[in-house]
């Protein structure tokens, strides 16, 4: 697992509620090279995280269209490897061609966002076809050093919660 997506609304972005702020510690995050989504970190010791987004200023073109366009709440996770070479999906693929699910992987496509402090982050993304987003994972293939996206968090969260075990998804 690398992380688990949670839609807010932007202002939840800016200024956390309670719920999130007694039970962990909120890292910076940035604006998405897309212009549309900005976010926010639960950083854990385990390498997870939880992302918290929300579009820029809630701007229902932003949404338009966007893969992430649901109502607030669990909305994607994505599953990552150390493998450099795990961008070639093209056994995954065929495997996948072999069944009557009809997912299936786009090619991996570059991402990335500026941090706050302007340090640029770049990743290469995966894509579920043939199903809705956040029924089956996406990859998550980091280009810049994985430290620098996910970094150690700096002290403990107040619940006391050090990772994210796994995800259970339900049909």
């Amino acid at each position: 697992l690398d992380h688990v997506v949670l839609l807010l609304p932007y202002q939840d972005i800016l200024h956390p509620p309670s719920w999130l702020t007694d039970h962990f510690v909120i890292s910076e995050g940035g604006r998405h090279a897309d212009g549309k989504t900005e976010n926010r970190l639960v950083l854990f010791e385990d390498g997870t995280y939880l992302e918290l987004i929300a579009f820029i200023d809630d701007d229902p073109q932003h949404r338009e269209g966007h893969w992430w366009d649901k109502p607030f709440g669990v909305v994607d996770y994505a599953l990552t490897t150390s493998d450099p070479s795990f961008g070639e999906l093209s056994g995954i693929i065929a495997r996948l061609s072999n069944t009557d699910t009809g997912v299936s992987y786009d090619t991996p496509r570059d991402g990335g966002r500026k941090k706050p402090d302007g340090q640029e982050l770049k990743w290469r993304v995966t894509f579920p076809t043939g199903t809705d987003r956040g029924s089956v994972p996406f990859f998550c293939h980091d280009v810049t050093p994985r430290n620098r996206r996910v970094p150690v968090p700096e002290r403990s969260h107040p619940s006391g919660v050090v990772g994210m075990a796994g995800i259970l998804v339900e049909v």
